[in-house]
C-alpha cells in the first residue's frame, strides 16, 4: 500500500513498550499458574472456572470503558488507570493460600485490562493512517509478544537463584517470591505510558449518547461479532495447554530425563526427595521455558503477518489463522499417544504452530474492526469486539475443564477444534470485507 513502507509513529513504538514491559510481569506468572493450582490440590475444573471468570470481568469492562472513552475522548487516562491496577493487583498471587483465592487477584489484574484494552486499541487506531493499521497492530502484538517472552526466562532466572543461590527448599514458597517480584516491570510500564505517550486531539462529533447499543454498526459489522464469539466458544484458556504438556511429559518420564542432564537443573532437582516435589520443580523449569519458544514465534510473525494483511485482505488471513488453530487443538489432543521421547519434541513443535495463529489473528482481528467502523466510534466497536471474545471466555474454560475431567484431553480440544471449523466456514461466507 502507498502508506505501507512509512515508519511506525512514535506513541506506536511507546505502547509496544508498556506491553512489553507488562507482559513481562504477566508472563513471569501466567505459566506457572497450573502449577501453583495443582501445589494448592486443585485441577482442571478450577482452573477453568479461574480463567473463565478473570476474562469475563474483563470482557464488561472492555465494552463499558470502550464506549465512555468515545464520548469522554480521554483515552490515556483510561489507559493509565488499567495498566496501573493490573501492576499493583498482579503480583498479590503470591499471598493467597487456597486455589480459589486466585480468582479475585486474577479477576483485579484482568479488571486492569477491561479498562486499557479498547482505549489502548482506539489509540492506537487515531494514531496511524488506514493504510498502516495491519503494521501498526501486528507491531503492536510483537511487542506485546517480546515481554511474554522475556517474562518467563525471568521467572526461570529468578527461581534458579532462589533455588541455588539463596537455598529455597519449598517450591510454593519459592514460586510465591517470584511472584511477588512481578511488581517490578509493571510498575515500569505504568512509568513509560505516564511520560511517553501523548494523547491523540480528536475532531468533535460522532456519538455522544453513552449506550449498549449494537445499532451504531451495520449488519456486516454485527455477523462478525457473531462469529467471533462463536469462535471464542470453543477457544479456552491458554493455561489448559501448559496444563496439557505438564501431564504429557510427567507420564511419559522423559523430562527428568532430559533436564537432569542438565547441571545446575540436576544439582536442583537433587535438592528434593518425593517424586511430587520433583514433578513439580521440573515443571516449573520447563513450562515457562516452553512457553517463552511459543512467544519467540509469535515475535517472529506478529508484524509481516499484520502487513500481509493490508495486502491480501483480512479474512484470509484470519481464515488461515483458524485452520492452524484446529490442526494444533486436534494435535494436543493425541499427544500422550506418542511414545515418551517424542513427546518433548511434539509440544515445543505444536507450540510453535499454535504461535502462528496468534500471529495471524490477534492483530489482524483487531484491524478487520478498524476497517469496518467510523473513527468517531472506534472505542466502542472495540469494546463490542473485546466483550464478545470475553463472552464466551466464561463458557468456553468452564464447559473445556468439564469435558477435560470427565471425558479426557481428547474430547476437550476436539471440541474447540471442531467450533474453529464451523467458525471459519461462516466468516468465509457472511462476512464481508471492504477492499
Amino acid at each position: 500500500m502507498k502508506n505501507g513502507n512509512r515508519r511506525i509513529p512514535v506513541n506506536v513504538i511507546m505502547l509496544g513498550l508498556v506491553s512489553f514491559l507488562t507482559d513481562a510481569s504477566s508472563e513471569m506468572i501466567y505459566p506457572l499458574i497450573p502449577i501453583f493450582i495443582s501445589a494448592l490440590g486443585s485441577g482442571p475444573v478450577v482452573l477453568g472456572f479461574i480463567e473463565g471468570v478473570a476474562e469475563t470481568t474483563s470482557s464488561m469492562l472492555k465494552l463499558l470503558v470502550g464506549i465512555l472513552s468515545d464520548r469522554l475522548r480521554k483515552r490515556k487516562l483510561f489507559v493509565l488507570i488499567g495498566y496501573g491496577i493490573s501492576g499493583l493487583s498482579r503480583p498479590l498471587i503470591a499471598f493467597v493460600t487456597q486455589a480459589w483465592q486466585i480468582v479475585f487477584v486474577r479477576m483485579s489484574d484482568r479488571v486492569g485490562k477491561g479498562i486499557r484494552t479498547a482505549p489502548r486499541d482506539a489509540l492506537i487506531t487515531l494514531t496511524v493512517e488506514e493504510g498502516q493499521r495491519g503494521r501498526a497492530f501486528g507491531f503492536h502484538r510483537a511487542m506485546d509478544h517480546a515481554g511474554a517472552v522475556a517474562g518467563p526466562i525471568m521467572a526461570i532466572a529468578v527461581l534458579m537463584v532462589l533455588f541455588l543461590g539463596f537455598g529455597v527448599s519449598n517450591p510454593e514458597t519459592a514460586l510465591r517470591m517470584m511472584f511477588g517480584l512481578a511488581l517490578i516491570p509493571g510498575m515500569l510500564a505504568f512509568a513509560v505510558l505516564l511520560f511517553f505517550v501523548r494523547d491523540r486531539r480528536e475532531p468533535a462529533g460522532g456519538s455522544s449518547e453513552f449506550r449498549f447499543s449494537l445499532g451504531l454498526f451495520d449488519g456486516n459489522f454485527r455477523m462478525y461479532l457473531f462469529v467471533i464469539t462463536l469462535f471464542t466458544l470453543g477457544n479456552s484458556s491458554d493455561a489448559f495447554l501448559l496444563f496439557r504438556a505438564g501431564e504429557a511429559l510427567h507420564d511419559s518420564g522423559v523430562m527428568e530425563t532430559i533436564l537432569c542432564g542438565i547441571g545446575p537443573v540436576k544439582n536442583i532437582v537433587e535438592m528434593f526427595n518425593g517424586v511430587e516435589a520433583r514433578k513439580t520443580v521440573l515443571n516449573i523449569l520447563i513450562l515457562p521455558l516452553i512457553w517463552a519458544f511459543f512467544h519467540v514465534i509469535k515475535v517472529l510473525f506478529s508484524t509481516p503477518f499484520g502487513s500481509l494483511s493490508d495486502r491480501i485482505g483480512r479474512k484470509r488471513v484470519i481464515t488461515a489463522g483458524w485452520i492452524v488453530y484446529a490442526a494444533v487443538y486436534a494435535g494436543f489432543a493425541f499427544v500422550d499417544m506418542l511414545p515418551g521421547d517424542k513427546r518433548l519434541p511434539a509440544i515445543f513443535a505444536l507450540f510453535a504452530v499454535y504461535a502462528l495463529y496468534y500471529a495471524l489473528t490477534e492483530g489482524v482481528e483487531k484491524a478487520f474492526v478498524a476497517d469496518m467502523v467510523r473513527g468517531e466510534n472506534a472505542g466502542s466497536a472495540f469494546g463490542m469486539y473485546n466483550f464478545c471474545v470475553g463472552f464466551g471466555a466464561l463458557p468456553s474454560s468452564v464447559i473445556f475443564g468439564f469435558i477435560y475431567k470427565f471425558f479426557g484431553a481428547a474430547a476437550a480440544f476436539g471440541f474447540g477444534a471442531f467450533l474453529a471449523a464451523v467458525s471459519m466456514t461462516l466468516l468465509l461466507f457472511f462476512v464481508k470485507e471492504n477492499r
